[in-house]
């Protein structure tokens, strides 16, 4: 029974953590790096599984409260990282993403309907459903997760079947394994596990009674290494399947349309397009999802519950819809700077939150704030 718990809890945080970011950014770097591909997918795998797993243990540890762990680094501080955190969460990046990535599945059988035709019915789709907070929408990620996960492994399996020798670039090892170290961070789990861990673990606490820190971080490394292997397990078929295939996968500049393209391609067209509605509906739903959480934080944290829940959910939904027309690569170019600038520190402060929880360590502000100056140091003056 515990087993089967823990196992439950590991195939959540896959359920959590996979969405549009997981599915481009592994395809896009296969297809980018040929037959060095396996040095790029060791890179990705540390940022992409690894990093979230510690941000998963460390968040338990914090009793799956985000505000007790940012607190850790000062009450300002703290706010704003949060506020940072949530925004790229929310209607700044990963709400976008997922609809732009629902775009360009839906667009390539659709070619008339423009993103900001599509924008506009996704915000509306949303607001339907964030509105009334449904229940359709649970019962519609409980299908359709082991639907899109059983297409997406059905290309994997049929991309492998029928493979061929990766193309040879003239990239060097170096630079592949960098160029996967960076594209993990493009998925941003790491912030996902920290803000989300407490809907997994607060059960899975409760009902095999953990106590102790100890216990904590022993079960949450046993239910995110689960899901931390599913998903490497994904990210290497991803990048293997689309490293065998990058010749016919080239000149395709935006990233979200390359599973388009290779599922009609792997799958055939009626396949093709069974695997691209799924995709499509499963991130509008992640969508759903995180547009309620945000419009919460707006209303009760930002506002202080001064503006009632509607006008948050149309300022959430309204900033969703600019940003998701500035299609999938310019969201990506904006957010770029304050990705790669934060998250290092980020990374550290979920490490040291493990040694403060765990050994008593007292210094945790110090760490995060070098590291945050040193990668600010290496990016822009270097």
């Amino acid at each position: 029974m515990k087993f089967f718990k823990i196992f439950s809890a590991g195939l959540a945080m896959f359920a959590m953590l996979f969405g549009a970011g997981n599915i481009v950014f592994p395809l896009a770097l296969g297809r980018d790096t040929g037959d060095m591909v396996w040095y790029a997918l060791f890179g990705f795998i540390i940022t992409a599984t690894i990093v979230p797993l510690i941000g998963l243990v460390s968040a338990n540890l914090a009793d799956g409260d985000y505000k007790k762990l940012f607190k850790l680094i000062g009450r300002v501080p703290g706010s704003i990282a949060i506020f940072l955190c949530l925004l790229l969460i929310g209607p700044f990046a990963i709400i976008p993403r997922c609809v732009t990535v629902s775009h360009s599945a839906v667009s390539y059988y659709l070619p008339w309907l423009s993103l900001f035709s599509f924008s506009l019915i996704a915000a509306a789709a949303i607001f339907g459903f964030t509105f009334r907070q449904s229940a359709v929408i649970d019962i519609i990620g409980r299908f359709l997760g082991p639907l899109k996960l059983t297409l997406l492994l059905s290309i994997v399996i049929f991309g492998l079947y029928w493979s061929a020798t990766p193309p040879s670039y003239e990239i060097t090892p170096q630079d592949s394994f960098m160029r996967g170290l960076i594209d993990g961070y493009w998925t941003l789990d790491l912030l996902a596990t920290i803000f989300f861990s407490s809907l997994i673990f607060s059960g899975l606490k409760r009902s095999l009674n953990l106590t102790s820190k100890k216990q904590q971080v022993i079960v949450g490394l046993q239910a995110g290494g689960i899901g931390a292997v599913l998903l490497a397990l994904v990210y290497a078929g991803f990048c293997i399947v689309a490293a065998m295939y990058a010749p016919a996968l080239q000149g395709i500049t935006d990233r979200s349309k390359i599973l388009t393209v290779l599922a009609s391609i792997i799958l055939g067209p009626q396949a093709g397009i069974l695997a691209n509605i799924t995709v499509a509906v499963a991130c509008l739903t992640t969508s759903v999802a995180l547009t309620a959480v945000f419009t919460d934080y707006l209303q009760t944290e930002i506002f202080k519950n001064k503006v009632n829940y509607l006008t948050c959910l149309l300022v959430t939904i309204s900033i969703t819809t600019v940003m998701a027309n500035l299609g999938f690569e310019k969201i990506m170019n904006l957010i770029a700077p304050i990705v790669i600038a934060c998250y290092p520190a980020l990374i550290m402060l979920a490490i040291v939150n493990i040694g403060h929880q765990i050994w008593g360590w007292r210094h945790v502000k110090l760490p995060v704030a070098l590291t945050l100056v040193a990668t600010l140091i290496v990016k822009y003056i270097w």
